[in-house]
């Protein structure tokens, strides 16, 4: 009898330990343990993939690509890479343009327009239509309306270093990026 309560009790923890439920951000979710738990927007609004390096900070950008793909930016001072960061571009249905843009106006206190006097510190336009760089949230992935968001910091660096007139590249592929002393080159490699 000692045998099967013993099992019993392994049996029973076994099974508690196989659905696991988690609280985070306000949102429950479940998950099984050994898989990658569903996002709901409130859990992945937790997350912040807002990474970005600054190499040079005292050079100027004159120059920007960004990497749809990659879901990054490089910004350059000629050749020589100054910085590069994660992004989130827009999502299914406001998908960010690509091609060549120069930034034709900076908005430090930038509010939308279009969509509910949204915030978006340190706006730099690059459309007609309202499309830019700027401050915002970085889950990982494409989420916004079509603009390029930056994390905070490299937004506001980034507005301090660039000019209007700056052309700003939006590529749909890969760029491999190789940094070495004092210079890099971008290789716009299709995928």
């Amino acid at each position: 009898m000692k045998t099967f309560n013993t099992l019993t009790l392994i049996a029973t923890l076994s099974l508690a330990a196989a659905t696991v439920t988690t609280a985070h951000a306000g949102s429950t979710y479940n998950s099984k343990i050994g898989s990658v738990p569903r996002h709901s927007s409130s859990y992945a609004a937790a997350i912040d993939y807002g990474h970005f390096t600054w190499l040079a900070p005292d050079a100027s950008v004159n120059h920007i690509v960004v990497s749809l793909a990659d879901q990054s930016l490089y910004a350059y001072n000629g050749k020589q890479l100054v910085a590069y960061s994660n992004i989130s571009s827009g999502r299914p249905g406001h998908e960010t343009p690509t091609g060549s843009f120069t930034v034709s106006e900076k908005d430090a206190d930038h509010h939308s327009s279009l969509y509910d006097d949204a915030s978006m510190p340190f706006f730099m336009r690059l459309t007609d239509g309202g499309v830019g760089l700027h401050a915002g949230f970085i889950p990982g992935y494409p989420a916004s309306h079509g603009c390029v968001r930056l994390p905070y910091g490299m937004a506001r660096e980034l507005f301090q270093h660039v000019d209007s007139g700056t052309p700003v590249e939006i590529v749909p592929n890969s760029v491999n990026v190789s940094v070495t002393q004092n210079t890099t080159s971008a290789n716009l490699a299709q995928n």
